[in-house]
């Protein structure tokens, strides 16, 4: 479509570069150019009149203001996102008020704002073509100080959109726009996503432009617009948003106690447009009411802190809850602190927000841990938590420092107060010191000198081109061990570790090939340093260059079909690279001799004959809403640390045949995120864990069912596919059962496992607790509701001829969930049918393997 612009010269333009180009449709009136027979050409309202059998009246749908037009997330810092609803007509209005007021956004204007489809600034940005403005979008790396800057300029962006941590990345590379690249049709430069510091408005000036405006803005996905922002009438104060947003009467509310001071909540005291229409799900507004009115009422409370300035305007002072904003990406803590309760070393955790002008986006994560008895925290503890954090969550997860203390913060309600141990590493007075049953550690933590230390991460200039002469062999790897632990700041940094796991975000990556061109004076790619992530592959790469490098690899490197003769080879392997899974080769083997189908057991990578990574396929052909279908359940991915860059070249050969329905039961963090990437869709379900007597009711139901546990006579009832799932599964240990009620039958396979438990966390308790807590496992049950209606008795004869604790079930099997404890589970399926509420976990890893 076109707006504004001659038809004649939106074909020949956009013709040039869009071969698939077959039409272009004239939003306006004006008139059309003639068609070189090419490209078609047609007025809207042409169309409309055509649609509606020639009546001159539009054909677009109406529909009311409060239409959900954006279902936006918030962190999930306390549990599950918040699905946050927001209205078509609100939006809007918040959206072209703050484009053509504050922004003086106008036809003419071009809009690159610097964002992810999942941040709000994309929904932001969208709405500007209500403006009658052109977006400019990128999709792709951030290869240096230069990437967005250079988009700027050659496409002629009038304003650009950015945020404090790219400013601050482009200032500490001494890189200046103004002196490389023609900015002279820029005019104006927005920053968002957390706080701009003083500096930051004098290096725009210095070195974009001198005249142009520095606009800082604020808001959040929660109102999916701005509370504070930049106002094209009024002068720019270093440090400060200029102005209110329009409309919103915004305050800084002080605490209770302390009425006079300056810093204080940012609230909102009236209604505004964007206000969200609720959360999904939350029928009566309760929790929607909880998050935003109830901590202040009759005031929208956001959870910043706010300060007002004597020129009317606002100085943000960071989060006032348990949100971190580190380098512009909000973080939960509860998602931190699940991957740190699986560190045994830790006992308690705690992640605040410490501002820091001389990091990246003006802040950074500080990590508060009490260590058990006698441990202490040296580099390879916190080398190990670095790694974990990545590993398990995000490079956001990743703490900038590592602190150890004897206690955190505590109310007398027994509850951890983040709040107060923020305000101490900020060197701020503590707001409720006075409910804290130990206010003396607060002294200890404000004090620590890991706390208090500046940044010891710096960030290079560009390297200096020319022929340098670098060293061979081990001092080659020492120095650039050296570099990589001076620059991610992490210590000791082994040669084949993967340097994008132990914490290293997008920025980090781009310094650290900033350090190591200015060591080398040539040039290292980032695909290079991506296809081979260590100091290892680094070094070969500055050896023998990247192009010799891609290339010996890509002739030794090879993906294939796992044929009989590579069997013990990639078991071998497994054995030796899943060192954590104590699972041997022989129990691995299973995955290959099962005769479940002829489809192929999996697919390896070769690095010529060593086999260097591996992805299991176990298929089975399944009867699936009535229909027959091949179900293939992903497994055992592994890739040598080497060769992570293949691992998912490796995935998309195993998933290419998009007819078959693929699962995944048993997904590590990692491999969840591949396989969302790979189109799978999670399966929304928990697991249910049902001690004995739980359920004692049904003991006195009024029949009393027969439950056979005789392989004959369970075979017996079956029906032919029921024999073929019997047959299948009964050499791997599963017990198979029938419960019967009158004409009713039940067939449930069943499997005995067992849940690790960490013994130095059990302390004391380890010496006469076991160590493996063994439960039942449901994985397949043909007729939940009989199984419901008698869940004791099953259960107790189930726990007594497996000798286990506990029963485990699906969340998703049962229409009314019985009692007991919700466990996450992590599944997930890709498939060309409606399946999910289908699937169930028989042929699968679970079934072959100790997992």
């Amino acid at each position: 479509m076109g707006f504004g612009r001659p038809c004649r010269r939106a074909r020949d333009h956009n013709g040039e570069g869009l071969p698939s180009l077959a039409a272009i449709i004239a939003l306006d009136d004006g008139p059309l150019a003639v068609s070189d027979g090419t490209v078609s050409l047609h007025r809207l309202a042409d169309l409309l009149r055509d649609a509606v059998e020639g009546e001159d009246r539009p054909g677009w749908l109406r529909h009311p203001f409060n239409q959900p037009l954006f279902t936006m997330f918030s962190s999930g810092t306390t549990g599950p996102p918040k699905c946050i609803q927001h209205g078509v007509g609100g939006t809007l209005l918040e959206h072209v008020k703050e484009h053509r007021l504050h922004c003086d956004l106008a036809p003419g204007d071009k809009l690159f704002f610097q964002t992810s489809c999942g941040w709000m600034m994309w929904n932001w940005q969208l709405s500007a073509l209500a403006s009658g403005v052109e977006l400019v979008l990128y999709d792709g790396p951030l290869e240096g100080p230069d990437t967005f800057w250079g988009i700027v300029a050659e496409e002629g962006v009038t304003v650009f959109g950015t945020n404090p941590a790219y400013l601050h990345f482009c200032e500490q590379a001494a890189f200046s726009p103004r002196r490389t690249l023609n900015l002279s049709a820029l005019r104006a430069v927005l920053s968002t996503g957390s706080i701009l510091y003083p500096r930051q408005y004098d290096w725009v000036r210095d070195e974009v432009k001198a005249t142009i405006p520095l606009q800082s803005i604020s808001g959040g996905t929660d109102i999916i617009g701005c509370f504070v922002l930049g106002n094209p009438n009024l002068p720019v104060h270093r440090g400060e948003a200029q102005c209110r947003s329009l409309g919103l009467d915004v305050r800084s509310l002080p605490p209770p106690d302390d009425p006079q001071a300056a810093i204080g909540e940012l609230v909102c005291a009236n209604p505004f447009p964007s206000r969200p229409l609720g959360f999904r799900g939350d029928v009566d507004g309760r929790r929607f009411h909880a998050t935003y009115f109830a901590q202040n009422p009759g005031f929208w409370t956001h959870g910043d802190l706010i300060e007002a300035t004597p020129h009317g305007g606002w100085k943000l002072h960071g989060r006032s809850d348990g949100i971190l904003n580190v380098r512009g990406i909000r973080v939960g803590t509860a998602e931190i602190y699940r991957i740190l309760g699986a560190i045994e070393e830790i006992l308690e955790a705690m992640a605040v927000e410490q501002q820091a002008e001389e990091e990246p986006g003006g802040t950074r994560m500080v990590l508060l841990i009490v260590l058990r008895k006698g441990l202490v925290l040296d580099n390879t503890l916190a080398k190990h938590i670095r790694s974990e954090l990545a590993r398990c969550g995000s490079a956001a997860f990743v703490p900038a420092r590592i602190a150890q203390v004897d206690a955190l913060p505590v109310t007398f309600s027994g509850k951890r107060s983040e709040a107060a141990a923020r305000d101490a590493v900020n060197a701020r007075t503590v707001r409720n010191r006075d409910a804290l049953q130990n206010p003396q550690c607060l002294d200890t933590i404000a004090a620590h000198p890991v706390v208090r230390a500046p940044s010891a991460v710096t960030v290079s200039q560009a390297p200096t081109r020319g022929t340098k002469v670098i060293p061979d062999g081990d001092e080659l790897r020492q120095e650039l061990q050296a570099i990589c632990e001076r620059t991610l700041g992490v210590s000791p940094i082994t040669w084949s570790d993967n340097l994008l796991e132990v914490g290293a975000d997008s920025l980090a990556v781009v310094n650290l090939l900033l350090e190591i061109e200015g060591y080398a004076g040539h040039h290292l790619s980032l695909s290079a340093f991506l296809a081979a992530p260590s100091i290892e592959g680094v070094a070969t790469i500055l050896s023998v260059g990247a192009a010799p490098m891609a290339k010996r690899q890509a002739d030794r490197l090879h993906l294939r079909v796992v044929d009989r003769d590579d069997r013990e080879p990639v078991c071998q392997f497994l054995a030796q690279t899943i060192g954590k899974s104590a699972i041997n080769a022989t129990a691995w083997r299973r995955l290959f001799e099962h005769g479940w189908s002829n489809h192929e057991r999996g697919f390896m990578l070769l690095d010529g004959d060593e086999v260097v990574g591996f992805l299991g396929t176990i298929a089975a052909r399944r009867q699936v809403n009535g229909k027959a279908t091949l179900v293939c359940n992903v497994s055992s991915w592994c890739v040598h640390p080497s060769y992570r860059g293949w691992g998912m070249a490796l995935l998309a050969e195993a998933l290419r045949d998009e007819s078959v329905t693929y699962t995944a039961f048993t997904p590590a963090p990692i491999s969840w995120s591949a396989l969302l990437t790979q189109r799978f869709t999670p399966l929304e379900t928990g697991r249910i864990f049902m001690p004995p007597l739980l359920h004692a009711e049904t003991l006195f139901a009024s029949n009393r069912p027969v439950i056979s546990f005789d392989p004959a006579v369970v075979r017996a009832r079956l029906s032919s596919e029921q024999r073929q799932i019997f047959d299948d599964h009964a050499p791997y240990d599963c017990l198979q059962l029938t419960v019967s009620d009158g004409g009713e039958h039940a067939y449930l396979v069943v499997k005995r496992r067992t849940q690790r438990l960490n013994a130095r966390r059990l302390r004391g308790l380890g010496k006469v607790l076991p160590l493996g807590i063994p439960y039942s496992d449901i994985l397949h049950c043909s007729a939940p509701a009989l199984l419901l209606r008698h869940i004791e008795r099953v259960k107790l004869a189930i726990l007594w001829r497996q000798r286990t604790v506990a029963l485990v079930a699906e969340a998703r099997l049962f229409d009314v969930k019985p009692r007991g404890m919700m466990l996450a589970a992590s599944t997930c399926y890709r498939s060309p049918l409606p399946v999910a509420g289908a699937l169930d976990r028989l042929y699968s890893e679970i079934v072959l393997l100790p997992i």
